[in-house]
């Protein structure tokens, strides 16, 4: 029952009729592949409420792809959060770009618009921010910072799938956003990506990136730019995505009350645990992660000793301030082309200390959200106890 609870990815027996039936179609000679390349992904950016969806084979390739679609030159700097996944990182330094690291706010994880004054200077260019954990970054007031300066705002939504904030969802604030759809995300299609954009131009070059000449219709249809990256998702996967798009409300709405569950069982012993902040603009929390804090009273390891039923799934924080990353003194030995670039920093990162500070990771269940009766919490909370008093 325990490994059910979490497993993933979580398909139904429809997704492997739709694979079994899409391998034996004529849907393959097809360089559109019958619609699943162009139709289904702008299902989901028009969902999102933005124009124009690209899906691409990874999440770094999504970002690497928007990177060129702005026509971002070597030298330029961009302000990324000083805790993120180090592959937001590393396709600014094949590109030549600088990435500069800014402050996260210590309640949220996300970047925080207050660090920005120390980050942005002349040679900035773009702003990416992370929706950490599905809890939507103020992006207001980063956009405004962005509009201000006139800088591009670039989203990464990979842990926020369809999260929303109240002006709208995540992703949809960006000149370009992007998503990994990998196999623990929140929509996972085995592996993949998503780009969205309402920008025409934009939208236009990343289609001769990802997919050079595959897109027909278009000028250079069945023509090789020589710049394009076939950065194209797998047929496979785009027809996971396709059987996924009609149980998006379904999944997210799962993973929120998970989320919302975890809150109400934490908050009943304030003495051991604090919930995560969920700031008043954070509508839905498409919970991809859920990261408490640990009081001083209980230790992680006296949990995972307690944990007799078996239900809750503590480990360490893990994601580790993005300086301290090995990539940066790996990349001067086996990437030449890195040497120039390191990141701009200012001296510390009040923000990240604080915030991970006590910090532990807790596992989201995969399975729907009618999985908590009053019964069923009951039992957790019941468990919860039995490990803190142990």
């Amino acid at each position: 029952m325990l490994a059910d609870l979490y497993r993933t990815p979580r398909y139904t027996q429809g997704v492997a009729d739709a694979l079994r039936e899409s391998a034996t179609s004529a849907m393959w000679d097809d360089w559109d592949l019958a619609g699943l390349l162009v139709d289904v992904p702008n299902q989901f950016a028009q969902k999102m409420g933005a124009r124009h969806g690209i899906f691409c084979c990874t999440g770094t390739a999504g970002l690497h792809s928007s990177l060129m679609a702005l026509e971002l030159l070597p030298g330029d700097e961009i302000v990324v959060p000083c805790m993120t996944f180090i592959r937001a990182i590393t396709p600014l330094v094949h590109l030549g770009l600088v990435p500069v690291l800014a402050d996260i706010d210590p309640q949220t994880g996300n970047l925080d618009p207050n660090s920005l004054d120390k980050a942005i200077g002349p040679k900035t260019r773009a702003v990416i921010v992370v929706h950490m954990w599905g809890i939507p970054a103020d992006v207001r007031a980063i956009l405004s910072i962005c509009k201000e300066k006139g800088l591009y705002l670039i989203e990464d939504f990979s842990h926020a799938h369809f999260s929303q904030h109240s002006d709208g969802a995540v992703g949809s604030f960006g000149t370009v956003s992007f998503a990994s759809l990998q196999k623990k995300k929140t929509l996972s299609v085995g592996e993949g990506g998503l780009i969205v954009t309402s920008d025409e131009g934009v939208y236009e070059r990343l289609r001769a990136i990802t997919s050079p000449g595959s897109f027909q219709g278009t000028p250079n249809y069945n023509e090789f730019s020589g710049f394009g990256l076939n950065f194209r998702m797998s047929p496979f996967s785009a027809v996971v995505a396709r059987c996924l798009f009609n149980q998006v409300d379904e999944i997210v709405s799962s993973r929120a009350t998970h989320a919302t569950v975890f809150n109400k069982i934490l908050s009943g012993l304030p003495s051991y645990f604090i919930p995560p902040f969920i700031p008043e603009y954070a509508k839905t929390v498409s919970a991809y992660g859920y990261k408490p804090a640990l009081s001083d009273k209980i230790a992680l390891e006296k949990l995972a000793l307690g944990n007799n039923h078996g239900l809750w799934k503590f480990s360490r924080f893990s994601y580790d301030h993005i300086l301290s990353s090995p990539f940066w003194r790996k990349s001067r030995s086996h990437y030449p082309f890195a040497l120039q670039i390191y990141p701009r920093t200012p001296v510390e990162f009040p923000g990240y200390a604080e915030y991970s500070r006590g910090r532990v990771s807790l596992a989201v269940p995969t399975i729907g959200g009618d999985y908590w009766t009053q019964e069923i919490i009951d039992k957790w909370q019941q468990s919860l106890v039995e490990a803190v008093n142990n």
